[in-house]
């Protein structure tokens, strides 16, 4: 319901949070202490000045031990506002599609880059507010974007230093054939596994059934197109759904579900 929202948090509880995903994209940076972060299966280790790109969708959990101090900002985003920014071949919200295509998650502040600067700008700004508080925090924050994308075009990753490698390509291969039919008896076969233990190992591992990690990223594929003006009947064809009755059914089980989730808070099922 708003363009952006930033959080300044610190502390060192370390509770463990289950993977989840939101429908608006995300940005962490860490600011100082000890963190990893998980994205879509692969777990990394942050250092001061790395930053997150959860986009839309990504199932992401901060990975913290307890006792561990975990300063950072985050921020988070309005897909719908962030691609209204766009001018001519500049789209802000393409550091987040690169992500998602590439797998590519986490980058590091660096080569003069001013990242880390940016958020602590938008953050005084938010802090202070006063007049024209609201027109300078969105200068800054279209700065901020236009900074963050220049550095994941630069190539500043940073590699991921864990995850289960069958679970990880299993996911990989799913965001990239989400429009295809997709059954459990083809993934274990080509992926050379007992399809019970690949069920059971997906779980353990992600805390989602296969189906429903696929059916909740076909609804939010749909969601984008039809955001993007493609028909609903289209976009439900090319989210992979068979037919227009088995999207209906699933996007009203989804809405109904969803009710039961907190203002403010991630949906996870």
């Amino acid at each position: 319901k708003e363009p952006f929202r930033l959080f300044h948090l610190a502390d060192g509880r370390g509770e463990y949070i289950e993977y989840h995903y939101h429908t608006f994209h995300k940005i962490i940076i860490l600011l100082a202490g000890r963190a990893g972060y998980a994205v879509e299966g692969e777990r990394y280790e942050l250092a001061p000045g790395d930053f997150v790109l959860v986009g839309s969708g990504s199932i992401h959990r901060p990975v913290v031990e307890t006792g561990d101090y975990y300063e950072r900002m985050v921020l988070y985003i309005a897909p719908d506002y962030l691609r209204a920014l766009t001018v001519g071949d500049c789209d802000p919200s393409e550091c987040f599609r690169q992500a998602q295509e590439t797998f590519q998650y986490v980058y590091r502040d660096e080569g003069g880059s001013r990242v880390r600067p940016l958020f602590q700008a938008l953050a005084e700004t938010v802090r202070q507010g006063g007049y024209g508080a609201a027109l300078l925090a969105q200068a800054q924050f279209t700065e901020l974007m236009v900074e963050v994308n220049r550095v994941v075009r630069g190539g500043h990753r940073v590699g991921a230093a864990g995850g289960d490698s069958k679970v990880v390509s299993l996911l990989q291969y799913l965001n990239l054939h989400l429009a295809d039919p997709l059954t459990i008896d083809e993934l274990a076969a080509r992926f050379y596994i007992s399809k019970y233990h690949m069920m059971r190992k997906f779980k353990e591992e992600t805390g989602y059934t296969i189906h429903n990690y696929i059916v909740s990223k076909r609804l939010l594929l749909a969601r984008t197109q039809i955001a993007e003006g493609t028909p609903v009947l289209k976009a439900a064809q090319l989210s992979g759904f068979s037919d227009y009755t088995t999207f209906s059914r699933a996007y009203k089980k989804r809405r109904n579900q969803n009710k039961s989730c907190q203002p403010g808070r991630s949906c996870r099922r």
